[in-house]
């Protein structure tokens, strides 16, 4: 998608984006682009590398929302600890309008794990770690908790929302509107259709992580379901459809 010496497109007034080297990772989000930079400073007489993603939102963004958008943010990293990356928001000036820029540490992506094409190679990484596996039965908890009590359900419309990485650390790298709220569905006279979209593929994809966790504390119940196939046992078509229910 991106080469070495692309440039961010938009005039930010915190960043000198005509001198600053940056790729475009992703431009798939909902909510913004998310682009990669990486290079050194010098501090204290020491060179350091930076390797950091820069999000910059589609729309203007006002200071009462940058607000909401650094408090959900703060929320969900003291819910989920490590496996929110840290993320400063910087209050600026794009393209001449008030808005906000998102700065995180590049997390280098492994796999998606909300995506069922995965299944195979998570499941038994999953199954032996003990560590990873608590770590996306706490995710999976706690977002289960916050749809349940106050009708917030976590983003995971972007399926690379969720990632991990070559040490099976698991990430959760979005940064901006992390929550949708679903009872907007019901409150306003003209919801918005693509909102009701985005809460039901992240309700999906929350509850293909729990069906993935399960299949993790027991990998023979997967090729047991798809080894049965249907009555004409055709085992293969019944694993196709068992995936694409989660896509």
């Amino acid at each position: 998608m991106a080469r070495e010496d692309d440039r961010i497109g938009s005039r930010i007034a915190c960043l000198r984006t005509d001198q600053l080297p940056a790729s475009l990772i992703s431009d798939a989000g909902y909510h913004c682009e998310v682009w990669r930079s990486s290079g050194s400073v010098l501090r204290d007489g020491e060179r350091q590398m930076l390797d950091r993603v820069i999000k910059v939102p589609r729309t203007r963004t006002p200071a009462r929302e940058v607000e909401i958008l650094h408090r959900d943010h703060r929320r969900l990293r003291e819910a989920l600890g490590g496996i929110v990356p840290p993320t400063v928001f910087v209050r600026t000036r794009i393209d001449g309008e008030e808005s906000v820029i998102a700065m995180a540490p590049n997390i280098r992506r492994w796999f998606d794990v909300a995506n069922p094409s995965n299944e195979a190679d998570l499941a038994p990484m999953i199954n032996r770690d003990p560590r990873l596996r608590d770590a996306l039965a706490h995710f999976i908890t706690t977002a289960e908790r916050w749809y349940r009590q106050e009708d917030r359900v976590l983003d995971l419309y972007g399926i690379d929302n969720l990632v991990l990485d070559s040490n099976h650390h698991l990430h959760y790298i979005d940064s901006f509107g992390v929550f949708f709220h679903a009872d907007l569905l019901t409150i306003l006279p003209d919801p918005d259709p693509g909102l009701a979209e985005r809460i039901r593929l992240s309700r999906m994809r929350l509850e293909y992580l729990n069906h993935l966790l399960e299949i993790a504390h027991d990998p023979n119940e997967n090729r047991d379901a798809e080894s049965a196939g249907d009555t004409d046992g055709n085992a293969h078509h019944a694993g196709i459809e068992h995936r694409h229910r989660y896509r």
